[in-house]
C-alpha cells in the first residue's frame, strides 16, 4: 500500500494517486456497459467526499468568522454538481435494455442508498431523522448520520455568523456567503432534476429499487432547499419515500 504521506519528488504519476488500489477495488474490469453504470456511481460518491469536506471547511471557517474562507470553499460547489450531473448525461446513453439488464442485478441497492448524499443534507441543515431509517444503510453508516444530525449545520453557522456581522453593520461578506449557499443550493436542485429526467428516461412511472416513487419523487427533492435556515423552503418536503 502506498503511504499518502509519503512526499518522495520521485513517485510516479500512478503512485502518488494509488491507481493500483483504486482500480484493483473499483469496477473497471466488468463488461462495458456494467463498467460505465458502476464507475459513474464510484465517481459520484468521490465528488461526494470531496463536497462534504469543503462544506466542513467552510463551515468552520464561518465559527472563526472567516467569510471569506468560508466562501472560498462554497463557491466552488456548484461547478463540482455540474460534474455530477455529467454522469447523468453518460448514464443516459445506456440502452433501455442493457439498463434494465444491469438493473436486475441490484436487488433493493439504490443510490437512494447514499450515505454520503444524505450526510451532504444534514450537514448544510436539510435534516430529516426518517431518513435515518432508510432500508440499506450499514451501521457504520448511520451512526454517521447520527453524528451528522447532531453537529452544528452550514445554515446554522452562518445564520450565527450573521448575527454577529449584524452589529458591525459590514454585511458584505455575508452575502457573498449567502450568494454562494444560494448558487450551491440551486445546483443541487438542478442535479436533482437531471436525476429526475435519468429515471423518467429509464424507469418511466415505475417505482424505485429502494422502494422509493422514482422519478416522481426525485422531482418532488428539487422543491427543498439545503438551507431551511436561511432560506424558505418553495414547498413543505420531508421525506417521501412514496
Amino acid at each position: 500500500m502506498t503511504n499518502p504521506t509519503d512526499t518522495r519528488p520521485d513517485r510516479a504519476y500512478g503512485e502518488i494517486l494509488r491507481l493500483d488500489e483504486l482500480l484493483d477495488i473499483a469496477c473497471v474490469r466488468d463488461e462495458p456497459d456494467r463498467t460505465l453504470f458502476f464507475a459513474a456511481h464510484q465517481a459520484c460518491e468521490l465528488w461526494f467526499a470531496v463536497i462534504l469536506r469543503h462544506l466542513e471547511s467552510g463551515r468552520d471557517a464561518l465559527t472563526r468568522d472567516r467569510a471569506d474562507v468560508a466562501a472560498d470553499h462554497i463557491e466552488r460547489l456548484p461547478s463540482a454538481m455540474r460534474v455530477l450531473s455529467g454522469h447523468f448525461d453518460v448514464l443516459s446513453t445506456l440502452t433501455p435494455e442493457s439498463f434494465d439488464e444491469i438493473r436486475a442485478t441490484l436487488g433493493s441497492s439504490s443510490g437512494f442508498q447514499s450515505a454520503q448524499y444524505r450526510e451532504i443534507e444534514f450537514l448544510c441543515g436539510a435534516r430529516d431523522p426518517r431518513f435515518l431509517n432508510t432500508p440499506g444503510f450499514t451501521p457504520g453508516e448511520r451512526a454517521r448520520l447520527v453524528a451528522r444530525s447532531e453537529e452544528q449545520s452550514l445554515s446554522s453557522a452562518f445564520v450565527g455568523y450573521r448575527d454577529r456581522v449584524r452589529v458591525s453593520g459590514d454585511l458584505g461578506p455575508v452575502e457573498r456567503v449567502r450568494a454562494a449557499l444560494a448558487a450551491f443550493d440551486d445546483a443541487v436542485r438542478s442535479w436533482r432534476a437531471r436525476h429526475a429526467q435519468l429515471a423518467e428516461q429509464f424507469l418511466g412511472a415505475a417505482r424505485g429499487t429502494a422502494g422509493s416513487a422514482g422519478a416522481a419523487y426525485l422531482w418532488r427533492s428539487t422543491e427543498r432547499t439545503l438551507f431551511p435556515e436561511v432560506f424558505a423552503p418553495a414547498l413543505s418536503g420531508g421525506v417521501d419515500q412514496n
